[in-house]
């Protein structure tokens, strides 16, 4: 078996490498092999130095050549990792990487994908309010029954993906959409750390105005919505490292 971790990143300089050290002594334990892809979105710091120069075993590296968003990000690792089975968090530090065997050993009791669950969510209070509103709002459109919709740590199928394009604002109803496609959906209660460095990359109203354009497109476009476009992203290098055994 071959993982394929995916992590989005854009001006977390301070947390890139920690998060690679972390992921990478949690994959080095389990069977297989992996690859641990970091998609940096066109940050302005020096993350991208960071991590090259830790030339860490099992790394991909890729540099996206103009701000696309964390769904744009995520696609461009979909599109380029190698794995059977996909593995997301976000690169800030919060997500923490030894939930991802259960996560996995959820994943093989024959779903298609599982979703953490933060509990308890170690987030600002307007924050958690906000996410919230929008769940109960998800709720009565869109509904998959996943309790937090919002956690980046996520295991999937490769073959679960195929045919789909995030873009926009996608990445956070990725459940309604493998939902819409048949997959069986599961979840994982996960740990939540604090942020410790850098700041959130996305305005709390500036999330709900979009996201409610994208579920109401979602809610009666149907899965098409997530697919019948071009790639929203363009590389400005792609760097690989020997794969890890």
């Amino acid at each position: 078996m071959k993982y394929s971790v995916i992590i989005p990143v854009r001006n977390e300089e301070n947390s890139v490498v920690p998060v690679y050290l972390a992921v990478s002594e949690v994959m080095g334990r389990l069977p297989g092999t992996h690859e641990i892809i970091f998609i940096d979105d066109a940050s302005t710091d020096c993350g991208v130095l960071r991590l090259k120069a830790v030339q860490g075993k099992s790394l991909v590296l890729i540099e996206l050549a103009e701000h696309a968003g964390q769904a744009a990000a995520l696609q461009a690792g979909f599109d380029h990792a190698a794995g059977e089975i996909y593995i997301t968090l976000d690169g800030d530090g919060q997500n923490d990487p030894r939930d991802i065997p259960a996560l996995l050993a959820r994943l093989a009791e024959g779903f298609d994908l599982v979703c953490g669950w933060r509990s308890p969510r170690r987030d600002p209070a307007l924050k958690r309010i906000a996410s919230r509103a929008a769940y109960m709002v998800r709720s009565l459109t869109a509904g998959t029954g996943i309790h937090d919709v919002g956690c980046s740590l996520r295991v999937f199928r490769k073959k679960s993906t195929e045919g789909i394009c995030l873009w926009g604002g996608l990445h956070r109803f990725f459940d309604v959409i493998m939902a819409k496609r048949g997959c069986r959906i599961g979840e994982v209660r996960v740990t939540h750390h604090p942020r410790k460095n850098g700041v959130s990359k996305y305005g709390i109203w500036d999330r709900l105005k979009e996201g409610a354009g994208d579920l109401l497109r979602l809610r009666f476009g149907g899965a098409g919505y997530a697919t019948a476009h071009a790639r929203p992203y363009k590389i400005k290098c792609l760097s690989r490292t020997a794969p890890a055994a």
